[in-house]
């Protein structure tokens, strides 16, 4: 086997301890896959529940949102709305997560299935996509802006 003079021996090393150093910056650590996973299930369970305490924590303050009619919503209009919300939600379904990462900035698409009817036993069943997007701050990672969307119910 022929052998590697010292220059392609450097250069080999070079792109290794390149790509060494490289690598875990591309591709984002499984704890932050986790945390975003977890945030937005949190996220999920805290607005089914009408818990503004833990929303509160979750959304930064600079949050922005276009709803499902193309309305404009910031952080407070969302409290707000979900704290007077007279739909009672019985079962919120996510699936279709999906999320990707641009640095310190999670990008996640996916689906809830939610069930609600209000006082008078309205239903108000939908199928809701959504795009959020999480930036982490301080080793948290929180809600900064959001697009929902009311698909037809199958």
């Amino acid at each position: 086997m022929p052998r590697m003079s010292a220059r392609a021996t450097a250069v080999f090393l070079a792109v290794l301890t390149l790509l060494w150093v490289l690598l875990p910056r591309l591709r984002p650590a499984t704890d932050d896959v986790s945390a975003v996973r977890d945030a937005e299930d949190r996220l999920d369970l805290a607005a089914a529940r009408g818990d503004i305490r833990s929303l509160d924590r979750m959304i930064g303050g600079d949050f922005s949102m276009l709803g499902a009619g193309g309305n404009r919503e910031t952080r407070s209009e969302l409290l707000d709305r979900i704290r007077n919300n007279p739909w009672k939600i019985e079962t919120l379904r996510q699936k279709n997560l999906e999320i990707h990462f641009y640095g310190e900035t999670a990008v996640v698409t996916g689906a809830d299935r939610i069930e609600s009817r209000n006082a008078a036993g309205q239903d108000r069943t939908g199928i809701y996509r959504f795009l959020h997007v999480f930036e982490k701050r301080n080793g948290r990672w929180l809600l900064i802006a959001g697009l929902g969307s009311q698909m037809a119910v199958p």
